[in-house]
């Protein structure tokens, strides 16, 4: 029973980015309404860490991508009009 509390609902691999970043977010706006019971809250604060470090290893994965794109100069300048 504690194996489904490790991996919450709102940690999964088929979520984008910008999925888990707005669960984030709900997450943060239900704990700081401050209506959530002490249990709730502890595990809100589990899956919003959770989700914390996977947004994190995305954004450090695309500078990476970024890092070598710019090394190998396959991006172009942004050039506005």
């Amino acid at each position: 029973m504690s194996a489904s509390k490790k991996s919450p609902s709102t940690v999964n691999d088929q979520q984008t980015f910008a999925e888990r970043l707005a669960a984030l977010d709900s997450i943060v706006k239900s704990m700081e309404s401050g209506e959530l019971p002490l249990e709730a809250a502890l595990t809100a604060y589990t899956e919003g860490m959770q989700l914390l470090q996977v947004c994190q290893e995305s954004l450090q994965q695309a500078e990476q991508t970024v890092m070598i794109l710019n090394q190998q100069q396959q991006l172009t300048p942004f050039e506005a009009n």
